[in-house]
């Protein structure tokens, strides 16, 4: 992973700072991947390799593929520096957290923290010239937030995420002191005029907007890979109003016929929480309780409805969506079960398939649970999954412990065998 020159760097570095990073190599197969009635995959269980990653209290990890088989995990850690834990009377601190694979997952390098990249929730997004944006929250009771609200960032790296440099969603806009919110996911169309080139997309909204929400949401546009944007594009979302904006915890996949699914979050408090078909074990306080909705757009984002007659995706309790467009052609939907679990297992992550890219979805059948080992009422899952060139996955997950504090872990596993027709 590193030569000698950069271990000695990190050895030095981890005196000084009272840590000790070391490489993350995964070891003998561990706890299996789960198939929950099988229908068309074959067999129970999957062999997994899992990696455990960073220190207590780092929390939700999003993972992509750099060049090669280049890898590049970000999370974000809470408390003090460099022990994670704060002084009585410090003020609450969030920071960009990253690990790095040169081998497809196998192995990672020592945790890199970047204490000048603010902000919690991030996700990250490769561009197709390699350009990677990366979306995050920022709290207001974070000590680095001046504003005394909350809003959102956008960082862009052309370096593999070795430096970032920050815009910020709003003000401009937007009512002052709005929670400014955005899409986790960055998709990219080809240009009308020039269809070799790509126009990066990037919807925004805001948080408990009320009857202000709808005039807020817009799909950003950019014609230089996230240098520059062009914010005039203002989409028919049918007049969502929610506590959570359209474009907010939300994601956006462009399907190979062009259509673009959006699946956003629905609050557990508002008006569109219930649904006839929604499948749900208990409707819990807080926001643990929100579930899925899929939407759907064959104009580039201009217009949106929702997917089917309700756009019900999933069952209550469930979010968190992140898609993967695999190498033999399926479409693989990772998300989390945060609360009020209707599969038998605990929190954590979980996994299904389409076969017609994204049209129809079984979330009862061949059904993967990725992790299950979460202890509590929070803490499980949010990641996401990305495919090596050996045909091999690997997801990343947070758990919460039996000591309370949350963990990372990577896990590495292979595609199930599909039953023949």
């Amino acid at each position: 992973m590193c030569d000698l020159h950069d271990l000695v760097k990190v050895f030095i570095t981890a005196v000084l700072l009272g840590q000790f990073p070391v490489l993350c190599v995964a070891g003998e197969p561990d706890r299996p991947v789960k198939v929950l009635a099988p229908h068309r995959l074959m067999g129970e269980s999957i062999p997994a390799t899992r990696t455990p990653l960073g220190i207590p209290n780092d929390y939700k990890p999003w993972i992509t593929r750099l060049g090669g088989n280049k890898m590049l995990i970000v999370a974000f850690s809470y408390g003090g520096v460099p022990h994670n834990k704060l002084p009585a009377g410090t003020p609450y601190l969030e920071r960009a957290i990253f690990w790095r694979s040169n081998d497809g997952g196998k192995t990672w390098g020592p945790r890199e923290e970047h204490l000048d990249v603010h902000g919690r929730e991030f996700s990250l997004n490769r561009l197709s010239d390699g350009t990677l944006l990366m979306p995050c929250h920022f709290l207001k009771q974070d000590a680095a937030n001046k504003t005394g609200y909350t809003y959102s960032k956008l960082f862009r790296s052309t370096d593999d995420g070795k430096t970032w440099l920050e815009h910020r969603i709003g003000p401009e806009g937007f009512p002052a002191g709005a929670n400014t919110a955005t899409d986790w996911s960055v998709f990219e169309i080809p240009a009308p005029d020039a269809p070799l080139k790509m126009i990066t997309m990037f919807g925004v909204s805001m948080q408990h907007g009320g009857e202000q929400a709808p005039s807020t949401v817009a799909l950003w546009r950019s014609h230089d890979s996230g240098k520059t944007w062009d914010k005039s594009l203002k989409p028919d979302t049918a007049g969502w109003i929610d506590v959570d904006g359209f474009f907010s915890q939300s994601t956006t996949y462009r399907t190979k016929s062009g259509k673009l699914l959006h699946v956003l979050r629905v609050d557990a408090t508002g008006p569109h929480w219930s649904s006839p078909d929604l499948k749900s074990a208990g409707k819990e306080n807080g926001d643990q309780a929100d579930r899925m909705m899929l939407w759907a757009s064959t104009d580039n984002g201009t217009t949106w409805r929702r997917h089917g007659q309700h756009g019900t995706f999933g069952a209550g309790g469930e979010m968190y969506p992140r898609f993967l467009s695999l190498k033999d052609g399926r479409l693989l939907l990772t998300f989390t079960v945060r609360s009020s679990s209707t599969d038998g297992h605990s929190l954590g992550l979980r996994a299904i398939f389409s076969d017609d890219d994204g049209e129809t979805w079984g979330f009862d059948r061949d059904r993967l649970v990725i992790d299950d080992q979460n202890i509590g009422a929070s803490g499980g899952g949010f990641g996401n999954t990305v495919q090596a060139d050996d045909g091999k996955l690997i997801s990343c997950y947070s758990f919460r412990g039996s000591d309370n504090k949350t963990h990372i872990e990577t896990v590495r596993w292979q595609l199930p065998r599909v039953k023949q027709q």
